[in-house]
């Protein structure tokens, strides 16, 4: 069954579904985007950092060594959420090359449920210099050893419900008209009082996004943190302080879209409200090692000086290329701002 026609057989049923529901059919059915699309680079829907400049995942896999010689210094593992094309851990295993105690102590986790990704990764990731890899669908490692998990645009990939107030507060909806053949909005008034309270902080811009799935994976991760020590590390897009416009949005081909466009084939999105996932840490007792931009975390792990270090003896095409990169890694008009880092941890 195609997506539209599981999607259009479940309004049926219920009468109308919630944007999550619509969001998790497009991209985690078992036909959805998510599963069975490669959608990074530029042929594809979006470009991330990694694939932008090997300087972003070096600087990484620098934060990350010096993480595990302050703090670990034994076998550890390592634990990448949605691994993409293989890119980022290259560039971190790269880097790792020059600490041979670090390199030799890893015990490499992807989370990663698209079979087809799947695939890739294990070709392109054949001859990584790692003693053991590991794929799994979800977060879900059985030894006890300390953890250093890292995600790059990971978080902001989870369905959201969305809801607004006009003098009270309304969830928006999707239903289907079956004599027009279109999908459309609807909303319905909020009448139970644990959403409600929820909602309360969103009382000065009157629209909330919120992602319980988004919630409950971050949650999740943390207790392993806490029960087996170690860091994690998170970089996405997203805002501290709340916005005043919903962030839902969908890309085709780099391209923006309607939600109700290529339904099934097209990346959905949401900024990730990293006020939350800080509450998440702190209610598991992790510490909150940082929380930045990408430009002041990258910047402050040696970027500008790694830059560098490419650029000498380069020709002048060559050099122009890695500072360009280096402008669209840090530059606050391009992804040196919108782009946040957290980092949590326990000892």
């Amino acid at each position: 069954m195609k997506i539209k026609d599981l999607i259009i057989s479940q309004i049926k049923k219920k009468g109308k579904i919630d944007i999550s529901e619509f969001i998790e059919y497009c991209q985690y059915s078992k036909h959805g985007y998510y599963i069975n699309n490669n959608p990074i680079g530029l042929n594809n829907d979006f470009i991330t950092s990694p694939e932008i400049s090997q300087m972003f995942g070096e600087i990484i896999g620098v934060f990350l060594i010096n993480y595990w010689e302050k703090n670990i210094q034994s076998d550890f593992n390592l634990i990448e959420l949605g691994p993409g094309t293989g890119t980022l851990i290259e560039d971190i295993i790269r880097i790792a090359k020059s600490n041979k105690k670090f390199l030799n102590s890893i015990n490499l986790f992807f989370i990663e449920k698209n079979e087809a990704l799947i695939e890739k990764q294990k070709k392109r990731l054949s001859n990584l210099d790692v003693k053991d890899i590991n794929w799994c669908k979800d977060f879900d490692i059985k030894n006890e050893k300390p953890l250093l998990v890292y995600s790059n645009e990971f978080f902001d990939c989870f369905s959201v419900r969305q809801f607004f107030k006009k003098h009270k507060w309304y969830e928006k909806y999707i239903n289907y008209n079956n004599s027009q053949k279109i999908f459309h909005f609807e909303s319905e008034e909020i009448k139970n009082y644990e959403l409600l309270k929820s909602l309360r902080k969103f009382e000065h811009v009157k629209i909330a996004e919120i992602s319980n799935t988004r919630s409950s994976y971050y949650d999740k991760v943390c207790k392993y943190i806490k029960n087996n020590k170690g860091v994690f590390l998170t970089v996405d897009y997203g805002y501290n302080a709340l916005p005043k416009n919903f962030s839902l949005q969908t890309i085709y081909r780099h391209k923006k879209t309607h939600l109700f466009d290529n339904i099934g084939n097209q990346d959905i999105t949401a900024h990730v409200d990293f006020d939350e996932l800080i509450k998440i840490a702190n209610d598991n007792k992790l510490t909150i090692e940082s929380f930045s931009n990408q430009r002041d975390f990258l910047l402050g792990c040696g970027l500008k000086e790694r830059k560098k270090q490419l650029q000498k003896n380069k020709d002048e095409i060559v050099s122009k290329k890695i500072e360009l990169d280096y402008e669209r890694l840090t530059s606050k008009s391009q992804m040196g701002d919108i782009f946040k880092v957290l980092i949590t941890s326990c000892l």
